[in-house]
Parts: C-alpha cells; structure tokens; sequence
C-alpha cells in the first residue's frame, strides 16, 4: 500500500509539473491556483492522518467507539467544504488552475498505487 507521504510527495511533484505547464500555456494566475489546490490537498491528506490516529488513539483509551472519534472525519471534511468555499467564494484564485491543482492528488494517488503495485510484481519470487 501507498503511504500518505507517497502520496504527498508525488502530489507535489505532479503539481509542479502541472504548474509549470499552466504557466508556459496558460497564465501565472492559473499556475498559482494549481499550487495553491494541491498545497490544500496536502494539508488535507496531513489532517486526514492526524484524524485517524486519534480516533484510534480514542477508541484505545475508550476501549471501543468514541463519540469524538466517529464525528472527527466528518468534521474534518465539514471543514475543508469551508475552506473551499472560501477559496472559490473570494473570487481571487483562478479556478480552472485551483482544480487542477486539486486534481494532482487523484493522479498522485493512481500513481502511487500503480508503482507499488509494480514493485510488488517485481519482487514476488517466480514459481
């Protein structure tokens, strides 16, 4: 399986490159709007880890289902709608731009998946 720094680290790379190609093709407003998504991807995958370790931290020490624990991913997600919104709401990121950048994650995802699965074919010893 794909680690979430894997994950991370290929969504950056992506988004340079998906960046760089804005910024010969298209403008530097969509370039900085494909950054500016992919950094709040990042962050989001980094919340999303902090979130799972502490429901589980919670339900360790709760010895079962925590309240806190079940509402913490919904409200992380509540909370990256919000952010969203107020991205889109301000009318200063070039969207087109800013949803490729948040695209960059899904590609880093497949990616990442795709390399890990190669690797393991590589490595499984032949019958």
């Amino acid at each position: 399986m794909p680690t979430i720094q894997a994950i991370q680290r290929t969504t950056i790379v992506a988004a340079m490159f998906v960046a760089a190609v804005l910024l010969i093709k298209a403008s530097p407003a969509s370039a900085a709007g494909c950054i500016l998504g992919a950094a709040l991807m990042v962050a989001n995958l980094t919340a999303l880890s902090w979130t799972v370790r502490t429901m589980f931290a919670l339900a360790r020490q709760a010895s079962g289902v925590n309240a806190l624990g079940v509402i913490a991913a919904p409200l992380k997600m509540l909370l990256l709608a919000g952010v969203v919104y107020l991205i889109v709401k301000t009318g200063r990121v070039n969207l087109p731009g800013f949803i490729a950048g948040t695209l960059t994650q899904i590609a880093a995802i497949f990616i990442e998946v795709g390399r890990t699965s190669i690797r393991e074919k590589l490595s499984a010893p032949s019958c």
